[in-house]
């Protein structure tokens, strides 16, 4: 996955491993779970998305249109599988997440993943965020907010007539109604978990770890991280936790100062978002 080959001198492989639990598929919250019909054009089978800017109105999981008035060809876009729900925009009301397959007439089969937004009862599709062709679909999935998708590529180098055999992940969230790829670095990991911020707490205990971790000074998204803490929680006690979906390295912990208590370091790259009284389940 995309921890391979990161070494940090110092840090606990066991700690290190377990960031990525949340948001690798381990975790009974939110699962894949199939989205209940709502009747005929509220379900994600029923809604209209996006592709290239052209919209596609699905029919029971599927359209067919003209590639251009009277082409031999047709363009096919439907459903791979069953779409997933889970609370992509953070408004306490399920959406869901789909896997869609474009193909038409020649020798490409694309896919794409795409959001259904309920909007008051009314599933709105958005833009479909294009994956690859004749990949090899694994899992998708929605967990704290971010979508996920598991499936296999081929190598580089490798011609299409070969079996996909490496294995890649997708994280996407919503940001303004539109689905975003979140990208990471070579090395960069995705962690949910709960962050206190205060006067000799700078604090990140990623979901399934039992100890937290520093957040190191030189972050480049730490001032991100402490104002969305500050405005979130201004009206709680302080050192309350605040549940956040983060994106960084694992880093040495500091030799001095509050940070020389704390078993690790995370250098926090991005703050994909927050998840107000949002906990972490229980690990066995």
């Amino acid at each position: 996955m995309i921890f391979k080959g990161v070494g940090v001198p110092g840090y606990r492989a066991g700690l290190f491993l377990s960031l990525l639990w949340m948001l690798l598929g381990c975790s009974p919250v939110q699962s894949a779970t199939v989205l209940s019909p709502q009747g005929h054009g509220q379900t994600p089978r029923n809604a209209t998305y996006l592709i290239d800017g052209e919209a596609y109105p699905l029919n029971d999981g599927q359209v067919t249109v003209e590639t251009f008035p009277g082409a031999a060809s047709k363009t096919v876009v439907q459903l791979f599988g069953e779409p997933v729900s889970g609370d992509l925009d953070h408004d306490g009301v399920a959406d869901a997440a789909v896997l869609l397959v474009q193909t038409t007439g020649g020798s490409g089969t694309f896919y794409y993943v795409a959001a259904a937004l309920n909007r008051g009862g009314t599933l709105s599709g958005t833009e479909a965020v294009f994956i690859g062709d004749r990949i090899a679909p694994l899992q998708l999935a929605i967990r704290y907010g971010v979508l996920m998708f598991d499936y296999t590529d081929r190598l580089p180098g490798e011609v299409m007539a070969t079996v996909p055999s490496l294995g890649r992940s997708k994280y996407l969230a919503v940001r303004k109604n539109l689905l975003e790829v979140i990208a990471l670095a070579e090395g960069e990991v995705i962690a949910a978990g709960e962050v206190v911020i205060g006067h000799e707490v700078r604090s990140f205990t990623p979901c399934g770890v039992s100890d937290a971790v520093w957040l190191v000074g030189d972050s480049p998204a730490l001032p991100q991280v402490q104002v969305a803490y500050h405005r979130v929680m201004s009206d709680v006690p302080p050192y309350t936790p605040l549940f956040m979906v983060l994106t960084g390295r694992p880093a040495e912990s500091p030799t001095d100062g509050f940070g020389a208590d704390y078993p690790a370091g995370f250098r926090v790259l991005q703050l994909v978002h927050t998840l107000p009284g949002t906990i972490c389940p229980d690990f066995e």
